[in-house]
């Protein structure tokens, strides 16, 4: 949902104004997307469990790249930063 700025009543502007922490100007619009929370995030002994778990998979991707030259994989991020480019143009 896209709102001008221009168009909004002066309570609507004043509430998004608020929540945005700044004063809107007339010539900016509004993209309003309402998102559905999943889940809670964990915490306590579950957050540690997942967080542990997650920089396990981190290490085990660093272990397969162990015997990779830098400069491959360099060029491999710089092709993918091109292709990412290509497809924003």
């Amino acid at each position: 949902m896209v709102h001008n700025v221009k168009d909004l009543s002066p309570d609507q502007r004043l509430v998004i104004e608020g929540l945005l922490g700044r004063a809107l100007h007339d010539e900016e619009s509004l993209t309003i997307r309402p998102a559905r929370v999943l889940k809670d995030a964990p915490t306590g002994a579950e957050r540690t469990r997942l967080f542990r778990t997650y920089l396990d998979h981190l290490d085990a991707l660093a272990g397969r790249m162990k015997d990779v030259p830098e400069a491959e994989i360099d060029a491999a991020i710089d092709d993918a930063v091109q292709h990412v480019r290509r497809q924003a143009e």
